[in-house]
């Protein structure tokens, strides 16, 4: 017994220690990867939020312009929870009698729109078919698109066009 070889206590507090160590390095790495990943999901989740209370809402109804239909004025606006949009950076598109939709001429009435303001939006459109459907898509610089669809009645002779 005398020639064999003893684990001494130095040795096991040695291992002891190195185990500790890299226990601590490991802990620190996962501890800063959750950090990183936390702040990702926040700045999305900001992100998301700002997109969604973006968007636009019609307000109220559509009114042509001319009995002829040359023009479309409706108002927009911002939720009263959403964020500014300048109107100036959105775009419209318009589609009539089974066309392709095209983006169209607008002109708006305020640059920048704040939440729960309404604005006049004027779009310069070709007629539709008596009875035929129009489709208006409204494009914000951020946020999700609006999609108006209206059918024009047959006896259309100007003025509002309701549902």
């Amino acid at each position: 017994m005398k020639d064999e070889v003893a684990f001494s206590g130095l040795e096991a507090a040695i291992v002891l220690i190195a185990f500790v160590v890299v226990a601590g390095v490991f802990s620190f790495v996962m501890l800063g990867t959750g950090f990183l990943v936390t702040q990702k999901a926040e700045e999305i989740t900001y992100s998301g939020m700002k997109q969604t209370t973006s968007n636009l809402l019609l307000d109220g109804y559509i009114y042509a312009e001319s009995s002829r239909f040359s023009s479309v004025a409706f108002y927009v606006k911002v939720p009263d929870s959403g964020e500014p949009l300048n109107v100036a950076d959105m775009y419209i598109i318009y589609g009539a009698n089974n066309e392709v939709p095209k983006k169209a001429d607008f002109t708006p009435t305020s640059g920048l729109l704040p939440p729960g303001e309404n604005t006049k939006i004027i779009l310069q459109a070709n007629s539709p078919n008596p009875g035929g459907k129009f489709t208006i898509e409204i494009k914000p610089p951020i946020g999700a698109p609006t999609l108006i669809v209206r059918t024009l009645p047959i006896g259309y002779e100007g003025g509002v066009i309701r549902y």
